[in-house]
């Protein structure tokens, strides 16, 4: 009897400290204020518009990411989110949700695939009750300047 309740002394007293001292761990799906700083900073490259026509021109196709906005632009539009949070989704993969502040005032989230220097990024826009549809694919890869 006594060797029984050593045993269990001895496991209570070796083992006790240990399942207690658990690690916390981050909560990686919480949304933070602003853009993470590793992908501020302007990703563009220079594209032939109107290829193979007499009206061929180069554009400017890029990106630029502030503390608090993107703004990406092309021959169309410029799409400016505001209001930025943004969510680590992978090693190399970023959510980031705000408002589209020139045209529509709707929600929208961009998912930004980030390696090195170079950048791709994808819209969603919201299509009512918090569903989100792709604008697109992945688009090609933009270096930082």
């Amino acid at each position: 009897m006594k060797k029984v309740l050593a045993l269990a002394v001895v496991s209570l007293s070796v083992g006790l400290p240990l399942a207690m001292n658990t690690p916390t761990t981050a909560h990686a799906a919480k949304w933070h204020q602003g853009t993470p700083k590793v992908l501020r900073g302007t990703w563009e490259r220079k594209v032939t518009v109107g290829k193979g026509t007499k009206w061929a021109y180069k554009a400017w196709d890029g990106v630029k990411i502030t503390k608090s906005g993107l703004n990406a632009y092309y021959v169309g539009d410029p799409f400016v989110l505001g209001k930025i949070k943004h969510q680590k989704i992978s090693k190399h993969d970023y959510m980031l949700r705000g408002i589209e502040m020139v045209n529509s005032l709707r929600p929208y989230r961009v998912r930004v695939h980030q390696v090195g220097k170079r950048l791709k990024y994808v819209e969603y826009y919201d299509t009512g009750a918090g569903h989100y549809s792709q604008m697109g694919k992945l688009g090609a890869w933009l270096p930082k300047k």
